[in-house]
């Protein structure tokens, strides 16, 4: 099985077009709210672990107000089970009707929706799911570019952060760019069948950093593939690199 460690730096994707729907594995909490295009406005809790959140009297859930996100980022554990829709307006909390809260339940206790995961009196763009953070996490995406832009952040600032790993207290590090949305679009049509983004696996010299991407080519469950990680990327498709020109500062797929 990967160390913790490596896991946090493989990145397994398994994507459902369409239900708007992405499982993956190696993305934690801070980083896929932090890889968002825009901020979140307030999350409902439907099922959490936080002691100081806000109550809503109507429908019983704890909520959570933009301002004190940041906060509740910084809350959380990695064995914590979370569930949560973002939604715009307070008020709007207490015009949900008994079907709407009977949807919301039934989506924390089943981790998938009844009807659909998105309510229109709340116009939430996620309904999110995780158990043991970075571990497991299923998000319902009310626009598929949100997850691309997430996942070409997310692995900008993975690398960004292992670099500064590597350096010396005298080095200065650099932030890489990070991925075009165009270029990764490329990669979209793949993530159905399972795709591995290994990190922990990258070459780096002093020109270029290339990230292996495997191609999974079957549905198999987050825990399987992170048990068997060595043995999946001996019997999956090793098609391609994710490469980072450090002169150009561009990132690039270039096939294997």
């Amino acid at each position: 099985m990967a160390g913790i460690d490596s896991v946090k730096e493989i990145i397994y994707i398994y994507g459902d077009k369409h239900n708007h729907c992405f499982i993956t594995s190696g993305i934690n909490y801070k980083e896929f709210v932090q890889g968002l295009p825009f901020p979140l406005q307030n999350i409902l809790l439907l099922k959490h672990d936080v002691q100081w959140s806000d109550f809503n009297l109507n429908s019983s859930f704890f909520y959570v107000e933009k301002d004190y996100i940041n906060q509740f980022i910084l809350d959380q554990t990695e064995n914590d089970e979370l569930c949560w829709i973002d939604f715009e307006e307070l008020a709007d909390l207490d015009e949900l009707e008994p079907k709407e809260i009977a949807e919301l339940l039934y989506l924390a206790h089943k981790k998938e929706p009844l009807n659909k995961p998105f309510i229109p009196r709340l116009n939430n763009s996620f309904a999110y799911m995780s158990i043991s953070d970075g571990m497991y996490q299923k998000v319902y995406y009310k626009r598929m570019n949100d997850f691309i832009i997430m996942l070409c952040n997310v692995i900008s600032y993975k690398m960004s952060h292992l670099q500064r790993r590597s350096l010396n207290i005298f080095q200065r590090s650099k932030a890489i760019t990070p991925i075009n949305l165009k270029l990764m679009l490329t990669l979209f049509p793949l993530m159905e069948d399972g795709l591995i983004i290994d990190i922990s696996e990258r070459v780096e010299n002093r020109k270029v950093i290339e990230i292996p991407i495997f191609r999974v080519d079957f549905y198999s469950g987050v825990d399987e593939v992170l048990e068997n990680v060595e043995e999946y990327k001996e019997i999956t498709n090793h098609f391609a690199n994710l490469t980072y020109s450090k002169k150009d500062d561009e990132w690039s797929v270039v096939e294997v």
